[in-house]
C-alpha cells in the first residue's frame, strides 16, 4: 500500500517555473497551432487538418507579440530560433493568403 501512495503522490519542482519558460512553451504551442491552421499539419488535438487563415494569423501575431516581450532577455541563439520560426510561419501564411495569378 505504501508503494501505491508513492505512485499517486504529486511530484513537485524544486523551483517555480520562470515566466520566460512559460512564454517559450506558449510560443511553441502557438506555432504548432499556426502550422495546423495553415493546413500544413494535423491539429494536435484531432490529428486532422483544418485550414483557417484567420486563426493562423492570430497565432502568428500572438507569437510576434510574445517575442517582443521577452526579446531583451533572450540569448542570441534563442532570438535566432524564434525569428526563424516566425519568418517561416509568415512566409507560408503570405504564400497561402496571396491569390494565385492566372
Amino acid at each position: 500500500m505504501a508503494e501505491e501512495q508513492k505512485k499517486t503522490e504529486p511530484k513537485y519542482l524544486d523551483e517555480p517555473v520562470k515566466i520566460k519558460e512559460l512564454i517559450f512553451m506558449t510560443i511553441y504551442s502557438l506555432e504548432s497551432k499556426a502550422w495546423a491552421y495553415l493546413g500544413l499539419t494535423g491539429h494536435p488535438e484531432t490529428q486532422k487538418p483544418l485550414k483557417d487563415l484567420t486563426e493562423a494569423r492570430l497565432a502568428i501575431d500572438a507569437i510576434g507579440a510574445l517575442y517582443k516581450l521577452i526579446e531583451p532577455d533572450l540569448e542570441l541563439e534563442e532570438k535566432k530560433d524564434i525569428q526563424i520560426r516566425l519568418t517561416n510561419l509568415r512566409l507560408n501564411f503570405t504564400k497561402d493568403a496571396t491569390p494565385e495569378k492566372s
